[in-house]
């Protein structure tokens, strides 16, 4: 497969396919029949169970994939080194500049889910925010909470939100990964990679000192992601072999069933969704017009829908019943509930990163 480019349609899409993957399993993995997550570690019990969930009850193939899969993360954090990597080609800047126009993007967004769980509390729980809310958040702003602070603080407030914690630390480190990656390319790549996957190895599976505090809720966890998004975005004419493709299949399938093999399972997840994706998005701009538009439309609002969706949930699981339709039914319901809200949670999100713009430009005068 040759890689020619990645047009802006294409990485706002792959946003779009993110979220609703990311929407979905939030969604799933809390109603029955439960399979458990594979995210975080290694069970292989969780396989026996997708596998006799399929056989015994197919109609709930749905349910069970987003159960069990859970990658929209890691999709996330491709399309994040790509673009990242692209912005940093056109506009090289220092490490500190960067990290301010990351936290100028970022803290907007994390407050404006912190307003919609503040009204969500009112209007549902009938009470409003109190201690636990306001120190649980504030561990949020200073990224600790994947430490678990508290116990539960990684899930606290809204499950999704301990992704903000990894995207923080993976901007960090980004500055120093491309530059290394657009040096040394694929040398580079592998040696990231390599590193990356000896420090799972250890914690994972030789010593974990802290079992509470789990690798891949951080960096190290995820690097090889990050790294490939780079690789890609600066090397726009590379051929991905198809190869690497089979072997990422075949990686990411034995990955779910051999514990030595589950650390590789994300970036294959990755090297194959892009491919998959490669082949389906130029039919959906040229044929699918209306499927392309909703994915571009919810591609363009995918952080605000990841920082609103996780505490409106629980509304559309008390309501989804005990069928596979009803479920359905309540999923639909929560994705249009929360684009349409997306409205009024982009133009919080803008208003404020225009006053943290304001307020960041007044410091650096001072």
């Amino acid at each position: 497969m040759q890689i020619k480019s990645l047009p802006r349609e294409y990485t706002t899409m792959w946003k779009g396919f993110a979220i609703l993957h990311v929407m979905c399993h939030n969604f799933f993995h809390w109603v029955p029949p439960f399979t458990g997550e594979n995210e975080w570690d290694f069970d292989p019990e969780r396989v026996m169970r997708l596998i006799k969930g399929l056989v015994e009850q197919p109609l709930e193939c749905i349910n069970l994939y987003f159960s069990f899969f859970s990658y929209g993360h890691t999709l996330f954090i491709f399309i994040s080194g790509v673009g990242l990597a692209l912005s940093m080609q056109n506009r090289d800047r220092s490490w500190g500049i960067f990290i301010i126009e990351r936290l100028k993007k970022l803290y907007p967004l994390m407050i404006t889910g912190f307003v919609f769980l503040f009204f969500y509390e009112i209007v549902f729980s009938g009470k409003f925010i109190g201690w636990y809310h306001c120190r649980e958040f504030l561990y949020k702003l200073l990224f600790l909470h994947t430490f678990n602070i508290t116990k539960g603080s990684a899930l606290s407030l809204s499950g999704p939100w301990w992704f903000f914690g990894l995207i923080f630390q993976l901007y960090i480190l980004f500055p120093l990964l491309f530059k290394i990656i657009k040096k040394y390319r694929i040398k580079a790549f592998v040696l990231i990679c390599f590193i990356s996957y000896v420090w799972i190895y250890i914690s994972q599976y030789v010593y974990q000192p802290q079992a509470y505090i789990l690798l891949l809720q951080h960096a190290p966890g995820h690097l090889p992601e990050l790294a490939f998004g780079i690789l890609i975005a600066i090397s726009p004419s590379k051929k991905l072999p198809n190869v690497w493709v089979l072997l990422s299949l075949a990686v990411f399938i034995t990955g779910c069933f051999f514990k030595f093999l589950y650390p590789f399972t994300f970036l294959s997840a990755v090297v194959f969704a892009f491919w998959i994706l490669s082949k389906i998005f130029p039919f959906i701009i040229n044929k699918a017009k209306r499927l392309k538009a909703i994915l571009l439309h919810i591609g363009a609002i995918s952080m605000i829908l990841f920082a609103i969706h996780g505490p409106l949930r629980r509304l559309f699981i008390a309501v989804s019943g005990e069928t596979f339709y009803g479920r359905l039914l309540a999923l639909v319901l929560l994705i249009f509930t929360a684009t349409a809200l997306s409205i009024i949670g982009n133009k919080l999100y803008k208003w404020l990163i225009k006053r943290f713009d304001i307020s960041f430009k007044r410091k650096t005068k001072v």
